[in-house]
């Protein structure tokens, strides 16, 4: 998907401009786009989630209780589908659809939120229809739309698939709070301007 990275900034830059705009209650830490990065020692493979540059750098995102919320995203999957809206003879217009996760982790004291309470504010910050003067910078993109899917508040079932660790070793303490916010990022561009966008 183009401008996938460039989107999820977006994103965060909603997130800290919004509902996360104090940052004595929310002192944050928002990462963009991650990956699972897998991790040998003592023979045996985990993995840990980190941004990586275009130069091969990495940058551990996961648990920081240094911050009142830590927040990444990942990318699960990707689809091609039907555009509904076509230009000329329409066959230039593609849409895509991202299956992302938003994985976040919080001290519900400092933050004075429940679970389902950040939750809810996160979802009311993120989903929307990004506006052209969002979206202007990016050639060949046409819209933006997030729609929040779920929430799930299982965090030792999410720890195990983020991290490849047993539950024993689950680091979460009980005034902590570890949860996944499932989006979906939907996308309409013109393929022409993709790989060409100076005449676009």
């Amino acid at each position: 998907m183009p401008y996938l990275h460039e989107i999820v900034d977006i994103i965060n830059d909603t997130l800290a401009t919004g509902k996360l705009k104090d940052d004595i209650v929310f002192n944050k830490k928002l990462f963009g786009l991650c990956e699972i990065l897998p991790r040998n020692y003592n023979d045996e493979q985990d993995g840990i989630p980190a941004v990586i540059d275009l130069n091969g750098g990495t940058t551990f995102s996961g648990f920081d209780d240094r911050y009142s919320i830590v927040i990444y995203h990942r990318c699960l999957s990707t689809d091609i589908v039907e555009a509904p809206i076509a230009f000329g003879d329409g066959t230039n217009v593609a849409r895509e659809e991202a299956s992302m996760r938003m994985i976040v982790f919080a001290d519900r004291l400092r933050t004075q939120h429940q679970p389902t309470q950040l939750s809810n504010r996160l979802t009311a910050a993120i989903q929307q229809q990004l506006s052209r003067t969002q979206t202007q910078s990016f050639p060949g993109l046409i819209g933006v739309t997030i729609d929040m899917n779920s929430t799930n508040y299982d965090g030792v079932t999410i720890y195990g698939d983020e991290y490849g660790l047993p539950s024993s070793t689950y680091p979460v303490h009980p005034h902590q709070m570890y949860m996944a916010l499932d989006y979906t990022i939907t996308t309409d561009y013109d393929v022409t301007c993709i790989s060409d966008c100076p005449t676009c």
